[in-house]
């Protein structure tokens, strides 16, 4: 059996790994967007003699229609390719073109799922594996396992964690498939079905005013690190938060929210619009990431406030 595998994702390396153990990967297909971490990919293939293709959205159907002439894939795997794949390929591979989608289809469909099920403050995701077809994720359903979110987690440790599931159903379904089994669709609801697009710079933005202290945790987690942190403004400066945790205090109501309650040896406490408190563990400046305790000891004090976003949003990924 002979299968290429498309991706951008860095968690597909332990993919890889597993379908290079068993000889059954052939290439790996990605794109011109491959950056920053994701480009272990191509690290990985360079460094274990596995062809690897950079595709361009214009030559995406003649650099594929020519790869699967010469290679003549019995399976296509996508784990998070970021171009979408021109529909009169998808019957190419007897025996099926498959993506793999963190979130309990068909809920939460989209470019970054698990962004928006941190941010959403759901409680569970999941990993699906569904037969590829012309709609964005709304092939049938073949493999599928929820997995719980664990409190505190930022998006990196969850999507590690959801790339073990995945390895381990697509492990399933190649043994399925190696067999010749059938592989049947799952019974899913479709009255849960969702759809969100990639997040724009203004859904990182921490909005003081209206989100309490679990939103803005929860913002916190979903953009660290894909996002570089939530973002908010201090002192007329850009900053990106990346890690609060909850205190089991209340706050003042003379404060508004964003202001800063306390801060001392142990940290800066904020308050959020329900007048809960979290702590500041790890902010970025201009100067680089700090911890709050050292925010202090450099002289943030109480009543100091961080601001909703003040600049244009396109500066936010800059």
């Amino acid at each position: 059996m002979k299968i290429i595998v498309f991706s951008t994702h860095l968690s597909c390396i332990p993919v890889l790994d597993y379908l290079g153990a068993q000889d059954l990967l052939k290439a790996v297909v990605s794109t011109d967007k491959l950056k920053d971490h994701h480009l272990g990919v191509e690290y990985y293939c360079n460094n274990n003699d596995i062809s690897f293709f950079k595709v361009n959205r214009q030559d995406l159907l003649i650099t594929i229609k020519k790869l699967f002439v010469e290679i003549q894939p019995d399976v296509v795997l996508m784990f998070g390719f970021s171009y979408r794949i021109p529909a009169n390929l998808y019957e190419f591979p007897p025996l099926g073109f498959f993506n793999v989608h963190f979130s309990m289809l068909p809920a939460y469909r989209g470019a970054d799922p698990l962004f928006w099920q941190m941010k959403n403050g759901e409680t569970s995701g999941g990993v699906s594996i569904h037969k590829v077809d012309a709609g964005f994720d709304t092939g049938a359903v073949v493999m599928q396992q929820p997995v719980p979110f664990i409190p505190g987690e930022t998006w990196g440790i969850a999507d590690g964690r959801h790339g073990a599931v995945a390895l381990n159903l697509i492990a399933q379904l190649m043994e399925k498939l190696k067999s010749g089994e059938e592989i049947t669709a799952l019974p899913v609801n479709q009255s849960l079905a969702s759809y969100y697009p990639r997040a724009a710079a203004a859904d990182v933005a921490i909005d003081w005013d209206v989100q309490t202290a679990a939103q803005v945790e929860a913002q916190v987690n979903a953009s660290n690190p894909g996002a570089g942190g939530a973002v908010t403004t201090f002192k007329q400066q850009l900053v990106r938060v990346l890690e609060v945790s909850p205190v089991e205090a209340t706050g003042e109501a003379a404060f508004d929210a964003g202001t800063i309650v306390h801060a001392d040896a142990s940290g800066i406490y904020v308050q959020c619009a329900d007048r809960k408190i979290l702590r500041i563990n790890i902010i970025k400046l201009n100067e680089g990431f700090v911890t709050g305790a050292k925010l202090a000891a450099m002289g943030v004090q109480r009543g100091e406030k961080f601001e909703n976003n003040m600049f244009e949003y396109h500066e936010i990924y800059n």
